[in-house]
């Protein structure tokens, strides 16, 4: 088993170096084949989603888009891909950043319904409460 790091995929996306993505290109059919069986982490689709973001400029929908598509590749595995699907499809819908979205879809996984913060983004949710200490 192996770690794809942030990198690997924001280098696939963004062809910098076309060898170097022919690469990763050869590395993500590995995995789709089964012959290699790869892990990755929920920080790593947010600084995916930043970087995307902030450094490229892409499109909420172009982010999603290839954000979906790492979710759901084959081979490669995320501890919490639901809470992640959730949390895109909130990022999608929502006024909201990624990890806002995201930290609404753990507690919803979770059965939280308050949340400690002085983001009024949290507000746009009517089955949480937000509490300010």
């Amino acid at each position: 088993m192996i770690f794809i790091d942030t990198n690997i995929f924001l280098r696939y996306f963004v062809v910098e170096d076309e060898i170097t993505h022919k690469k990763i290109e050869q590395l993500f059919t590995e995995i789709i084949n089964g012959n290699i069986i790869a892990i990755s982490t929920s920080l790593v689709i947010a600084e995916i989603v930043w970087v995307l973001k902030k450094i490229y400029n892409w499109s909420k929908e172009e982010i999603c888009k290839n954000v979906e598509l790492i979710l759901r590749t084959p081979n490669i595995r995320f501890k919490e891909r639901v809470i992640l699907i959730d949390a895109l499809n909130i990022f999608k819908k929502k006024n909201i950043d990624f990890i806002d979205a995201y930290n609404y879809s753990f507690m919803r996984a979770s059965s939280a319904d308050k949340i400690y913060s002085f983001d009024r983004d949290f507000d746009k949710f009517t089955d949480i409460n937000r509490l300010e200490p």
